[in-house]
């Protein structure tokens, strides 16, 4: 048993896990038990701070445009699939006995879950126990009204909150979600869910700042933007001396991470996964990365000195968006990896510069468990 159930599902990239990891974790340090429902393939380097993870029968999606789910083998799931899926998901359920359900994106994203959650949610109501949606600040625009239209009206009819890890004075969530006054009654922001960082470190000047650290976050996507850091080292004029430290992601291709490694010149060095990522962006002269949610709140909480090449494949738009944003606010340098070149690269790398700070709030997971714990307080 524990006190909350939370369900995480990833696809693609790992930022979801990442979030939910520094939410179960000031939940922890609230005296409140998680349980984690994981439907992603599963990897030795997740860390989901709960106090137990149930994994369910894992699925990724097929390409970056997540036409279909896919097995760990890249086998289609079927619809015997799914209905032994949601079998377990509700075994876990009953097993957990939760005081309160936290699902993640749904149903403003992971639609193709509906055949498992729409049951789960329905279970939850059965139990007479809050449903509670945490969604970052950002959405991907759906072309189809119909499917928005979904969104509005599953929240409306299962959800007691849904959590927004964002600020309204950077993006409110009727930026990217239409039907937000149908369902304002249930939103609260919770402000960005950063990483807790000494402020001894993210104070560092560019004297006690050193090298490059380019991260492709999960790895999944992100070679080309690897290869070209890589390649622009020789041309930049500040740091073709320091050391370049490149983080691929735990889901970098195997084959791909043995031929970089290969090929490695003399002062870049090759990681798969670091555990002190954010302690050496702290330290770092400057950050190579994608937009993803988690990149940014780590440039946000250390005020590195970044170059942002946002991930736009798949119709995918919500990087791009919030990167724009960061860019005109001058926390950011952002670049198209269209038509990008190793010098152009190196140009901007040498030329980034610390921010001076953005007035956002940073404190989301906090203020998420405490929301969650009086929620239960008051569903006792």
């Amino acid at each position: 048993m524990s006190d909350v159930m939370v369900y995480v599902q990833h696809l693609l990239g790992i930022g979801h896990v990442r979030r939910m990891a520094l939410i179960n974790q000031a939940l922890r340090d609230r005296g409140i038990s998680v349980t984690v429902a994981s439907g992603g393939v599963p990897d030795d380097g997740l860390d989901f701070a709960a106090s137990n993870v149930i994994q369910l029968s894992p699925c990724k999606t097929s390409d970056t445009g997540f036409s279909g789910l896919v097995d760990p083998d890249g086998n289609a799931v079927g619809d015997d699939w799914k209905q032994a899926r949601k079998k377990q998901l509700l075994e876990a359920f009953r097993e957990t006995a939760p005081k309160l359900l936290l699902i993640e994106m749904f149903p403003f994203g992971r639609r193709a879950f509906r055949f498992e959650l729409i049951p789960l949610f329905n279970a939850a109501k059965e139990a007479g126990i809050p449903v509670i949606c945490s969604v970052r600040d950002l959405l991907v625009r759906k072309k189809d009204i119909k499917k928005t239209e979904w969104m509005r009206d599953t929240a409306r009819k299962y959800l007691d909150a849904v959590l927004v890890h964002g600020d309204p004075q950077l993006f409110g969530f009727d930026r990217s979600f239409e039907f937000t006054d149908d369902i304002s009654d249930l939103i609260t922001y919770t402000g960005y869910v950063a990483p807790t960082i000494d402020e001894a470190l993210a104070v560092r000047g560019d004297a006690h700042r050193h090298g490059v650290l380019v991260s492709a976050g999960g790895g999944a996507v992100g070679a080309e933007l690897i290869r070209l850091a890589i390649a622009a080292r020789p041309f930049s004029q500040k740091y073709n001396d320091a050391t370049w430290d490149i983080v691929t992601g735990p889901h970098f291709p195997s084959d791909q991470f043995e031929e970089l490694r290969s090929q490695l010149p003399d002062g870049v060095v090759l990681h798969r996964f670091l555990s002190d990522f954010r302690e050496r962006m702290a330290g770092a002269a400057v950050s190579v990365s994608q937009a993803g949610y988690n990149t940014l709140m780590d440039v946000l909480a250390t005020r590195t000195p970044a170059v942002i090449v946002p991930f736009a494949e798949g119709g995918e738009s919500e990087q791009t968006e919030r990167a724009e944003v960061l860019s005109k606010e001058g926390v950011i340098s952002l670049l198209d990896l269209d038509g990008l070149s190793a010098q152009s690269l190196a140009k901007q790398i040498d030329n980034a510069r610390q921010p001076s700070g953005i007035k956002i709030a940073l404190d989301g997971a906090e203020k998420t468990a405490s929301i969650i714990a009086d929620k239960i307080k008051g569903n006792s």
